[in-house]
């Protein structure tokens, strides 16, 4: 099969892919590179690059768009569909280490905003020591957006630390709720009511037409002025210019970011160079063990794909 990686912003990724299909052509091209390379493709690996309807129609051997992970927003799926292209990813039940790892990843930014670790490494740079101070998460309260595999295995972990924990998810069961320890678990009309009790507001939820934005003015003018926001979905979630306002009046007290709208952001981003916020580059989830997982699903489609069998995770 030929196989193309529409991105080279993922070396993990990509060593995955070729070492677990050693038999395939595989290549790898910048994102502004996958309207040229596509045609020569049969599978699309997107990650995070958008598959327009140009780039599928332009591609007449694409036998498969297969994500590298969760996320299909930037998949034009009605194009693919229309083409008889099948799409699939790989959904947070089929590979649960990497929720696991994600939501790993949302901890250390919490821990990161409250034990103000910029300011600790501008301390070093100075020679002091002892400062600053920082708070614990125990005691302190989270919301958590989104009660998917990332966000459940999130609460599991902070309700562990001793976290006064509440989530949101339109899906909202009670025995979710009691499964996970939650406080309470409430549809997502009753997030403006939540934010002011929150000192930590943590997104995972999905990209959706009804999520790009959520977390704006109105958000971080009902936070606490002691509180973070942290995301570790995707970063349009976050109305960026909303956030730096918000940080530099002290509506809200820092963020945690592992995703940002344009990745990677360029040098000269406000919220990378912003001392009130930690930012990781899209990493939360990147670890050996998701990685792994995460090739394991995609790699046992593309051989599907080739031995004619159906496929799994299709979306539709």
């Amino acid at each position: 099969m030929k196989i193309l990686l529409c991105a080279n912003m993922f070396p993990a990724m990509i060593e995955t892919v070729i070492r677990l299909l050693p038999e395939d052509e595989v290549r790898v091209c910048l994102q502004k590179e996958v309207p040229s390379q596509a045609p020569w493709a049969e599978v699309l690996i997107p990650a995070m690059t958008p598959i327009t309807a140009e780039i599928i129609q332009s591609a007449p051997d694409l036998k498969l768009i297969q994500q590298f992970g969760v996320g299909l927003e930037g998949v034009d799926l009605e194009a693919a569909f229309a083409g008889g292209i099948p799409v699939a990813n790989v959904p947070g039940d089929q590979a649960p280490v990497h929720a696991e790892c994600t939501a790993e990843g949302g901890v250390f930014l919490m821990m990161a905003c409250a034990r103000q670790y910029n300011s600790c490494q501008q301390t070093l740079a100075r020679g002091e020591w002892g400062r600053p101070s920082g708070i614990a998460l125990i005691d302190r309260s989270a919301l958590i957006i989104g009660l998917g595999a990332v966000g459940q295995a999130l609460a599991t972990r902070l309700v562990a630390l001793g976290m006064r924990v509440v989530a949101t998810d339109v899906v909202a069961l009670s025995e979710t709720a009691e499964k996970l320890g939650l406080e309470s678990l409430e549809d997502p009309s009753n997030l403006n009511d939540l934010l002011h009790e929150a000192d930590f507001v943590i997104s995972t939820v999905t990209l959706a037409p009804s999520t790009r934005g959520l977390l704006n003015h109105i958000v971080f003018e009902r936070m606490k002025p002691t509180a973070y926001v942290i995301n570790i979905s995707r970063g349009p979630i976050v109305n960026e210019k909303d956030l730096l306002v918000a940080l530099n009046e002290g509506q809200i007290a820092g963020a945690g970011l592992d995703v940002l709208n344009q990745e990677p952001p360029g040098s000269n981003h406000p919220l990378v160079n912003h001392e009130k916020v930690i930012v990781t580059p899209h990493t939360a989830g990147i670890t050996r063990q998701s990685f792994d997982a995460l090739g394991q699903a995609v790699a046992e489609n593309v051989q599907r794909l080739k031995k004619g069998e159906s496929l799994l995770n299709l979306a539709s």
